[in-house]
This record gives structure tokens, C-alpha cells and sequence, in this order.
């Protein structure tokens, strides 16, 4: 999806929504080991779900996000997800491994009014849109609320 010309403003919008997020620790990108990469060199990174040959440049890589701890990520930072037909559960399933008050990311090719619908109804909070380009980086916060 992204272009090795649009990452780069891509991964600048991104660390503004983490600083804005507060989310410290680490982040799993999902689906583009370019974007891996870049954010990689500044912060703790696993890539996930990236192609069998960029699995072998990125040691930290696995295949999903199953083997993850529930709530041990600040953040999760997926690609088209604006256009997923399985919108609800791939977020319910990056909404599982992100600590209370960590972040869900997403960078799509266009389509922001579909990516903040999808985030509102995912249940994320304090939604915020970021562009670069024509690239739009939707960003909100995961509440893990408990019974009492």
C-alpha cells in the first residue's frame, strides 16, 4: 500500500499520533515491513504478518498476533483496514493485545470518513485524523472497561 516515496510522511504522521497518544513501550506493525522498518530504528517494533522475505530482514517478525500477551502493547498499527470486510473483528482482535489507554493506528490509501466510522464503532475513543499526502492516519485510544 504505501510506496517507499509515502512512508516517510507516513511514519512522521504516525510518531505524532503515538506522542499525542502517549503510548510508550512497544507496538506491533501490522502488514507492511517498510513501515517496520522505519519506525523500528526509533522505537520497540514487531512486525506481523509481513511476507515470508521480509520476515527474514526483520528477526523480531512473526505471523499474528495470537502469541501475543493480552494488554502488552502500547499500540497496534495495521494497513487498510478502511476497506477490510473484516473490519470488526481484526480490530477486536488488535484491541486485545493493547493495554488500557494504548492506541490503534490506521493507515489507509484515502477513505477517512469510513476509517473514523469504523473506529467510533469499534469502541475507540479520542479519534483523531492525520494526512499525508493522500495517505489518511486515523488514530484512537482503547478503553478496557470492567464489569464491577
Amino acid at each position: 500500500m504505501l510506496g517507499a516515496l509515502f512512508v516517510t510522511p507516513a511514519a512522521t504522521a504516525i510518531t505524532e499520533a503515538l506522542g499525542s497518544a502517549r503510548a510508550e513501550g512497544p507496538l506491533a506493525v501490522i502488514g507492511n515491513a517498510r513501515l517496520a522498518k522505519v519506525l523500528g530504528s526509533a522505537r520497540d517494533v514487531i512486525p506481523v504478518g509481513v511476507s515470508p522475505r521480509a520476515a527474514r530482514k526483520l528477526p523480531r517478525a512473526i505471523a499474528d498476533l495470537a502469541g501475543v500477551a493480552p494488554a502488552s502493547l502500547a499500540a497496534v498499527i495495521g494497513v487498510d483496514l478502511a476497506t477490510a470486510v473484516d473490519w470488526h473483528a481484526v480490530l477486536r482482535g488488535w484491541s486485545r493485545v493493547i493495554r488500557d489507554g494504548g492506541a490503534i493506528i490506521v493507515v489507509d490509501r484515502g477513505h477517512p470518513h469510513e476509517a473514523s466510522r469504523r473506529a467510533l464503532c469499534a469502541g475507540l475513543s479520542e479519534i483523531v485524523q492525520r494526512h499525508a499526502g493522500r495517505t489518511v492516519i486515523t488514530s484512537g485510544l482503547v478503553s478496557h472497561l470492567e464489569a464491577p
